[in-house]
């Protein structure tokens, strides 16, 4: 055995994502991301930006209600309100928020669904 398969994990097991602590890990592929049961998610993303409360939390609610259990929404907000106020929404509905990037002005919210909508 060389030195480098002696240091090298199997490309199975490593994860350089954001979701480590997750059950999610990324794929290189427009925005595919393989979690660690082998299942596969795409990331819904959603545009909020120039939209101010309550609509990100509306918009919110109106796609994740259309995705699957376990899958991922990216909500984009500029309103500084919803760096309360979508988290909470989103810990009050039963879902997760993996992940909150601040890039410039904008709220990067990565949510993933929890429990099923019964209507």
């Amino acid at each position: 055995m060389n030195e480098n398969s002696l240091n090298s994990k199997p490309e199975r097991d490593y994860c350089s994502c954001p979701f480590c602590d997750q059950p999610i890990c990324p794929e290189p592929a427009e925005g595919q991301y393989t979690c660690k049961q082998d299942g596969r998610l795409k990331i819904h993303r959603v545009d909020c930006v120039g939209l101010y409360c309550p609509v990100p939390v509306m918009r919110a609610r109106e796609e994740i209600d259309q995705l699957e259990k376990n899958n991922l929404l990216e909500l984009v907000a500029d309103d500084p309100a919803s760096a309360e106020d979508i988290p909470r929404w989103a810990k009050r509905a039963g879902h997760t928020v993996v992940k909150v990037e601040r890039v410039g002005d904008e709220y990067h919210y990565f949510i993933l669904k929890g429990r099923e909508e019964v209507e």
